[in-house]
């Protein structure tokens, strides 16, 4: 009888403990849904801000790549040309734009000069590659002079200088001018994610002035 009391004793403790164990779980699982819950949203908003502002930095490091060659080149006929759609600039390409430059190395060493004037070294194409998202700039030492109709002979070896790009606009100012003084451009940058607050995509618009003749 004695073994048989301590027996019981044993198994409903054992019983016991099962159920602590079973609602201590639980438990667990509770509070751990519970946690998901108050900080997912927050979690998730930290991710999309964090892609919009790398979205952001990749347009600002864009137009810095561009910036200052567009200001040394010139707006003179034949030394800048925009490509509309019917210029060639469709389909597989967007936002084409051709530009000289005065320096050599590749586009990117020392501005050369010659009686204090620009000696121009090379031609700079600038488009974006609409399958891949991407801005792409060249440098084209062949030449000064922009071709007439896109594309160039060549777009390889070709530089990445935006990688979330998801449309670009590129005009001469003023419009319809045939006497252009600047170069205006539209850069609409993708980030992956989005919620309600952090929108997926955003738009900059840069306006350059060239200042050599």
């Amino acid at each position: 009888m004695i073994e048989r009391a301590g027996m019981k004793r044993v198994s409903g403790a054992a019983g016991y403990l099962l159920v602590d164990v079973i609602v201590g779980l639980a438990l667990f699982a509770f509070v751990l849904l519970a946690i998901y819950h108050l900080y997912g949203p927050t979690f998730a908003l930290s991710q999309s801000i964090n892609d919009r502002l790398a979205a952001q930095q990749d347009t600002r490091l864009a137009l810095d790549r561009v910036a200052r060659a567009l200001h040394e080149t010139t707006s003179a006929y034949g030394r800048l040309r925009v490509y509309p759609a019917d210029a060639g600039c469709a389909g597989a390409f967007e936002g084409c734009i051709a530009f000289v430059t005065a320096r050599d190395t590749n586009c990117t060493g020392t501005f050369q000069l010659i009686d204090g004037a620009p000696n121009w070294q090379a031609t700079l194409y600038l488009w974006r590659d609409t399958q891949a998202n991407e801005l792409r700039l060249r440098c084209d030492p062949s030449t000064t002079f922009p071709v007439t109709k896109w594309p160039p002979p060549a777009l390889e070896p070709y530089a990445v200088i935006g990688t979330h790009v998801a449309a670009i606009s590129i005009s001469l100012l003023p419009a319809d001018s045939p006497h252009p003084t600047a170069v205006a451009i539209a850069l609409q940058e993708q980030s992956p994610t989005s919620t309600r607050r952090s929108p997926a995509s955003f738009f900059n618009e840069t306006v350059f002035l060239p200042q050599n003749r």
